[in-house]
């Protein structure tokens, strides 16, 4: 039925002058369950798969064991959860089963200590096979996985297994805490498993709100496997694809074909959009409204057995030789597309700074303004040939996919 998502748009420019070449124009694309949606719990089905090697040993593994057992407070006795814990080997210390036994379970968090090297594959496998023995239609299916080091020789394993678990229905939603973990490892197995990239603990002392943010964004679900698709018609071509919210992320080329946009959005939370900003190359027009696409989002909810519901939109754009219509632009939208230039230009300088220890990227001036303190120092001393920490390095990396997160971008 008719009324649980709305999809909506907006452009940089409602208004495009009439020129002799072809044009970018900037489509920003919204989804977010409807208010009809609000009361709607969807149980979850938790797999807390966590490193206990011995870097772990102290504030880590004390703050994460109670971290977990926060979240085992939070759960529904309808909701399943596991936990399994991993060095070299895999432990499965609590099966997939009813959150229910919450003082059992709990106890069995506290038994958990540190020891061992670090072979993330192996919890990943477990964490897969207890996650499938309770993996329903109308389930959120999601991994925690929590690290503090580098995986030993099986980080192909680890991108297979995500991709396994995205075939399955199943997000991964890494957590690096520390400042050893692999950030690119992290970032491609929560990518590929239709999840979100890594998320970074910086102090052990934070791992409380980020396991309950974790908690509140899979109660969230109310609306599952959606699918944004921009059909394009002659003379339009697609150029890029970011989401925007709830963090920046480059959807890469694979997302774009000659006359189509497909982008897999997943799960979508009440009061949360999913945005993702599209530049599209436009061939000359004369004056008059033209449609530039069509917007279609399919998506399923469980809660009434809806599977493959469909809303569209037609995106229109009007060709003018008023000069004065022309120059007229969409703060919002702009604003989305210049965060979005800024945390590119920043993953760059980092990707280089990581792989040659010096950066030739500069940022200009419109692009600095954006970041906060800490990061403007940090990316000074690296372009002046200055070391920056790994810390450093993962908290600029973390901040800068979170500048749309500010309240005055999220309203309109």
């Amino acid at each position: 039925m008719p009324g649980e998502v709305v999809l909506a748009y907006q452009l940089g420019k409602d208004y495009m002058p009439v020129t002799g070449g072809s044009q970018l124009a900037y489509v920003l694309l919204e989804a977010k369950p409807t208010e009809m949606m609000a009361q709607v719990r969807l149980p979850l089905n938790f797999a807390l798969v966590l490193d206990h090697s011995g870097s772990m040993k102290g504030a880590k593994l004390h703050n994460v064991k109670e971290a977990v057992k926060m979240v085992i407070d939070h759960l529904e006795p309808t909701d399943y959860v596991s936990v399994i814990v991993f060095d070299d080997t895999a432990q499965v210390i609590i099966p997939s089963m009813p959150a229910q036994d919450k003082v059992g379970m709990k106890a069995a968090i506290d038994r958990i200590r540190d020891g061992g090297g670090t072979t993330m594959s192996l919890g990943m496998i477990q964490g897969l096979n207890e996650l499938r023995r309770y993996s329903f239609p109308n389930t959120v299916n999601r991994m925690i996985l929590l690290t503090d080091g580098v995986t030993y020789g099986d980080s192909d394993r680890c991108r297979q297994l995500a991709r396994e678990a995205a075939a399955a229905g199943i997000a991964i939603y890494p957590l690096g805490i520390g400042q050893d973990w692999d950030e690119n490892l992290l970032d491609d197995i929560g990518q590929l498993s239709g999840g979100m990239p890594a998320e970074f603990i910086r102090n052990p002392a934070d791992a409380m709100s980020i396991f309950q943010q974790q908690v509140q964004s899979a109660v969230a679900v109310a609306v599952r496997n959606a699918v944004l698709t921009l059909r394009l018609p002659t003379g339009v071509t697609p150029k890029k694809a970011v989401k925007v919210l709830p963090i920046i992320s480059d959807l890469g080329q694979s997302v774009l074909s000659d006359r189509q946009v497909v982008i897999p959005l997943g799960d979508l939370e009440k009061e949360t959009p999913q945005a993702v900003l599209v530049e599209l190359l436009i061939d000359p027009r004369p004056a008059g409204l033209f449609r530039i696409a069509q917007a279609e989002l399919s998506y399923d909810v469980p809660i009434a057995n809806l599977v493959g519901e469909r809303i569209r939109e037609d995106i229109k754009v009007t060709f003018t030789t008023d000069p004065n219509q022309a120059a007229q632009v969409n703060a919002r939208v702009m604003n989305f597309a210049e965060k979005a230039n800024a945390q590119r230009l920043v993953t760059r300088i980092l990707d280089e700074y990581k792989r040659t220890g010096k950066v030739t990227t500069r940022l200009a001036p419109n692009v600095t303004r954006i970041l906060d303190e800490e990061t403007q120092a940090a990316l000074e001393q690296i372009s002046k040939g200055q070391q920056i920490s790994q810390e450093q390095v993962k908290s600029i990396g973390n901040k800068t996919r979170k500048l749309t997160q500010r309240l005055d971008d999220i309203l309109p």
